[in-house]
């Protein structure tokens, strides 16, 4: 008997949830009454497509660093010290400007990860900086200094592209 009266309950609340919906619906809305059902049959032999990276260059910011030459031979260790190395001097220039001293090498930066991803590689690279600024004022030795959280730059490079995302933190 306790089986048969928690079977309608559940029905009855499963139901009630559906027809709710429907009846509730505003006129001209899409409900699911009115959705063209779509059947799927997954394939067996069927490989996920992955979307290819675009042919293109990320920007390189002006400053006193150049940017550096791309490898000859790209493995996941040329790839990586690349993206280490361009990082480094990306955040540099980027940091840069009339009266600040930035305070980074390119041993403020390490690479977290270096992956294979279709023709290229996807670098991960995190960096750390700080920048002492010129206050102003009457006195003009005095300083401001910041430092700057870790910050974290995903890469894709292959023999034509090279992309630069910024990640965020925990992402």
């Amino acid at each position: 008997m306790r089986t048969s009266v928690l079977l309608c309950v559940v029905a009855v609340v499963l139901l009630a949830g559906c027809v709710g919906s429907v009846a509730d619906a505003p006129a001209g809305e899409t409900t699911a009454t009115n959705r063209t059902a779509v059947q799927t049959t997954p394939s067996a032999t069927a490989e996920p497509t992955a979307t290819p990276y675009p042919n293109r260059t990320a920007s390189f910011p002006a400053g006193p660093k150049s940017e550096p030459e791309r490898p000859a031979e790209l493995t996941a260790e040329t790839a990586a010290a690349f993206a280490k190395t361009y990082e480094y001097r990306y955040s540099y220039n980027d940091l840069s400007g009339s009266g600040r001293t930035v305070g980074m090498s390119e041993h403020s930066c390490h690479v977290e990860s270096a992956e294979a991803d279709g023709s290229g590689y996807v670098v991960v690279v995190q960096c750390s900086a700080y920048v002492n600024e010129a206050a102003g004022g009457s006195d003009s030795t005095a300083t401001q200094h910041y430092d700057y959280p870790p910050w974290t730059a995903r890469y894709y490079v292959d023999e034509n592209s090279l992309l630069r995302e910024e990640v965020e933190a925990g992402g």
